[in-house]
């Protein structure tokens, strides 16, 4: 009995000596009722446009989601990390993504603080990681559109399935690194595969990152730009609008997609003023005789701090294209948003946010460019304005 004592009691002294594990479970639920000055609306087969009134919780300043993420201690400063986290439609309960369940992120990794972080999964681009935040959708003053089509993933609407990360810790600021997306294609190494890199520096007041992006049949089911559960092959796709849509579908879209984009942003004592710059092309397109359509976007925006609890916002996008075939594809977006927030605490507050957009010339379809404000779908003419009256609460 004595000896039995004796080992139970080495087993209770030595158990702070295993590795110690931490699960979070967190979220955003981000409600609005919002006005939509003119949603797409088909009668026969013209879209004739209309107002809406509704609730949405999928394109605010967030996007309402919940996640669950963890780390456990493995000892010499390495430690095994994973995160689930899933996009929720407030008001259906339904999933966001196309209704995958762990649409936005699901991976598991190693962490060194030394050696910086490998992860495999489903995960965000290097644009998420190194420049989205200079951006108005991403900002953490921002309103959450995209820019039109978030044709440049400034938004982060589109993960990587089958992906492999690497994130550098971070040197004075200085922070680096990449990803690469299998395909998955048995017989193709190089089918729906693709990689980004990119580097950032953030110290102080001072934040800027630059990022170069490639992928290959991006339109393909299960490709970037198709990833979700409710993915189609492109030639029946309508997940995309006007804007690229003829790039992008068909039977024979664009074989790659590839962006180079830049930016920065610096906070002054009670303001902050971004840019970001990205060029986007969608190589090889084959109803066009292989042509390449080009996008330039640019983009500043600006923050103003009115009191501890208050703040208000703004930013103007100029998205210009190029014409692929005669005059298909020559379009112009400008795009103009806005926000006012109040916080009632730490944890929840309360927003108007709006954009407004005007479009003119050919879109990729050939027919006139129409506007279509954070992907909600092409309206029946140049202008469209989105008004939020909104709610955010964190956990």
């Amino acid at each position: 009995m004595k000896k039995i004592f004796i080992a139970l009691s080495a087993a209770t002294i030595a158990a702070p000596a295993f590795a110690q594990s931490s699960v979070t479970l967190y979220g955003v639920l981000d409600e609005a009722i919002q006005l939509n000055t003119n949603a797409k609306h088909v009668v026969g087969s013209t879209n004739v446009g209309g107002r809406q009134w509704s609730l949405d919780s999928l394109v605010g300043p967030y996007g309402s989601r919940w996640g669950i993420k963890g780390k456990e201690d493995l000892g010499g400063g390495l430690a095994a990390v994973f995160t689930l986290e899933s996009g929720v439609n407030l008001n259906t309960g339904a999933f966001a993504q196309g209704g995958t369940a762990f649409g936005r992120q699901a991976f598991v990794g190693l962490s060194s603080n030394r050696f910086g972080t490998l992860t495999l999964g489903r995960q965000y681009d290097s644009v998420n990681d190194y420049v989205g935040q200079f951006g108005f959708g991403l900002a953490a003053y921002g309103s959450g559109a995209s820019h039109p089509g978030d044709i440049d993933n400034a938004a982060r609407t589109y993960r990587q399935n089958n992906s492999i990360k690497y994130a550098s810790p971070s040197f004075s600021g200085l922070r680096f690194g990449g990803t690469v997306m299998l395909g998955g294609v048995a017989g193709s190494v190089s089918q729906n595969s693709g990689y980004t890199a990119g580097v950032g520096y953030n110290n102080g007041p001072l934040g800027l990152g630059v990022v170069y992006e490639f992928f290959r049949n991006p339109s393909n089911a299960g490709a970037v730009l198709n990833g979700n559960a409710n993915a189609v092959p492109p030639a029946t796709s309508t997940a995309f609008g006007s804007i690229n849509s003829g790039y992008l579908t068909g039977n024979a879209p664009a074989t790659s997609w590839q962006i180079v984009a830049a930016g920065g942003q610096y906070t002054f004592a009670s303001a902050a003023i971004g840019m970001l710059y990205s060029n986007v092309k969608y190589g090889n397109i084959g109803h066009f005789n292989g042509a390449t359509a080009t996008f330039n976007n640019v983009e500043i925006n600006g923050m103003y701090r009115l009191s501890p609890a208050a703040f208000v916002s703004a930013a103007y996008s100029y998205t210009k294209g190029n014409a692929v075939s005669g005059d298909i594809g020559d379009q112009t977006y400008h795009q103009f948003s806005a926000l006012a927030d109040y916080s009632l605490s730490k944890r929840t507050d309360l927003y108007v946010a709006a954009t407004y957009q005007i479009a003119s010339g050919t879109s990729s379809t050939g027919a006139p460019a129409v506007a279509n404000i954070s992907l909600l779908g092409d309206s029946s003419n140049t202008r469209q304005a989105l008004v939020r009256f909104g709610m955010r609460h964190m956990f």
